[in-house]
Formats: structure tokens, C-alpha cells, sequence
């Protein structure tokens, strides 16, 4: 345990689940509140009222992007405009496995691979300042023994975070479909899975195999 904190655990056996948890903090007026995961209807509708309510509220849903995760919510039979009014923003990420740093080799990508690149950001590249010339350099995993000969030691995240703006509570409210709502996210600013994790190639972080093995398009 930690000063200022209480933690419970569910079981559904003994009528203990993740909404009769919630229900419970309640009761215990908390500040901030965190749920492992949003299963069903009633997890989300009492996260939302608690939110409602003047409480910060953390919670999981395991979907694939950060917009997807809005149309999931909605498709639990969440009410539109209380959902809306609760919403701070949704972060999605993805672990992707890092090149070990005592043996990843590193390269000048050719034209054709950084063209590749620039094609799988689908955005604004020019803004991140990585531009083609001699001086650019990316890393590829090898083997050693350092890292058991699997070329990749650790793991790094790749996140989207959709901003809660006025623009989407309007969109959620509505009941836009996905892609409508990952359109508007990209103009309040989201830098998607796939576009930080490109990023994160040309720092030398992770390399494009391991972004496209956890980036669905």
C-alpha cells in the first residue's frame, strides 16, 4: 500500500465485480479512481458517472486505436451526451521491441527505403525534420550475446492521444463513425500509432519491422 491510496480486487464470485468495486469508491468520496478494464455496460456507465461527478477516473479498453476505442463505448450502449461531457481524452499505445544497444548496426537507408518511410507516415513528415541526405542514419538489430542473440533487448511504447475537444464531444454526441472521429482527432493534433512509431525509427528507438507488427491500419 501507498500513503493516499486504496486498492481492491475483484471477484465475481462472491458478487465483487468491477462495477460493484466502483460503487463502493464511491461511497469513500476518492479523488481519482482506476479500473483495470471497462467489460460491460454498467463498468462504463458508473466510470461515466463518477466522472460526472467531479472525479478523475483511469480506466483500460482493449481496442486497437484510440478513435476505435470511442465507437466501442458508444456501442456498449453508452448514453452519447453523458459519455461526451466525461470525456477527457483517450490514449492508445503499443509496445514495440527495442534493438539491442550493444549490437544494433547502424545504416543509410537508401531513397527507395526512406521514400517507404515518408509513404507510411501518411502526414505532415516534413514537420518532424528528417530529411534525406548523407548524414542520415537508422539502425538494424543483429545478434550478440548481450541480448541472447535475438537482436532486440527491451521495449518502448508507441501511443495516439485523442483530445476530448469541443469539436469531438460534438462528433460523439452525434454518433460519428470511426473514421469520421479519427479525422477530426488528426486535426486537434493526434499523432497516430503508426506516425510515432516512424518517429521513433529515424531516433534510433525501434525499427519500421516492429511498428508494422503492432500497427493495424
Amino acid at each position: 500500500t501507498q500513503r493516499g491510496r486504496r486498492q481492491g480486487q475483484v471477484g465475481p464470485k462472491i458478487g465483487v465485480d468491477f462495477a460493484a468495486a466502483m460503487r463502493a469508491f464511491l461511497r469513500a468520496d476518492p479523488d481519482v479512481i482506476m479500473v483495470g478494464e471497462m467489460r460491460d455496460h454498467e463498468t462504463v456507465a458508473t466510470g461515466i458517472e463518477a466522472s460526472l461527478t467531479g472525479h478523475l477516473v483511469f480506466s483500460t479498453v482493449h481496442t486497437n486505436t484510440a478513435p476505435e476505442t470511442v465507437t466501442r463505448l458508444l456501442d456498449m450502449g453508452m448514453d452519447p451526451f453523458n459519455f461526451a461531457d466525461a470525456l477527457l481524452g483517450v490514449l492508445a499505445q503499443r509496445l514495440v521491441r527495442t534493438p539491442c544497444k550493444s549490437c544494433k548496426e547502424p545504416y543509410h537507408p537508401d531513397c527507395k527505403e526512406y521514400d517507404s518511410l515518408v509513404q507510411a507516415y501518411d502526414g505532415d513528415f516534413d514537420a518532424l525534420g528528417f530529411s534525406y541526405g548523407d548524414d542520415l542514419t537508422l539502425y538494424k538489430a543483429t545478434a550478440c550475446d548481450e541480448c541472447g542473440n535475438s537482436g532486440y533487448k527491451g521495449r518502448t511504447s508507441i501511443v495516439e492521444l485523442l483530445d476530448g475537444t469541443d469539436e469531438m464531444k460534438s462528433l460523439i454526441q452525434s454518433k460519428a463513425k470511426m473514421e469520421i472521429l479519427r479525422e477530426q482527432a488528426i486535426r486537434d493534433g493526434m499523432t497516430t500509432l503508426m506516425q510515432d512509431g516512424i518517429r521513433k525509427v529515424f531516433l534510433g528507438v525501434t525499427d519500421l519491422q516492429q511498428v508494422r507488427k503492432v500497427c493495424i491500419k
